[in-house]
């Protein structure tokens, strides 16, 4: 799982500011992913589908504040994506992004 976070220009913001563990990690690029699918409308997606499934499997001792916090944190890694690159750019680099971890 941590090999994905090493990929393109949207993993590269992301892994600079991921907090540590895997679960935190896994919670924040599902806030990530979900924000993006929001403000690029992006069709429902396999990367979401994995990470959520990582989640579940692995994450179960998270509690739903930690969680939203991580989750929070990855809406808001996307929001910053989005001002420094423009939409169409952070659009184009996260479903790239997104197109890697759902394969």
């Amino acid at each position: 799982m941590g090999a994905f976070l090493l990929m393109g220009t949207a993993s590269q913001s992301f892994a600079a500011s991921a907090p540590k563990g895997e679960c935190p990690n896994l919670w924040k690029m599902y806030g990530l992913f979900m924000q993006a699918s929001l403000q690029c409308n992006f069709p429902e997606s396999n990367a979401i589908r994995k990470t959520m499934a990582r989640i579940h499997a692995t994450c179960s001792r998270t509690s739903e504040q930690e969680a939203r916090k991580y989750v929070s944190g990855g809406f808001a890694e996307f929001d910053k994506q989005m001002k420094r690159d423009g939409h169409p750019k952070a659009c184009g680099s996260m479903y790239t992004f997104m197109d890697a971890i759902g394969q």
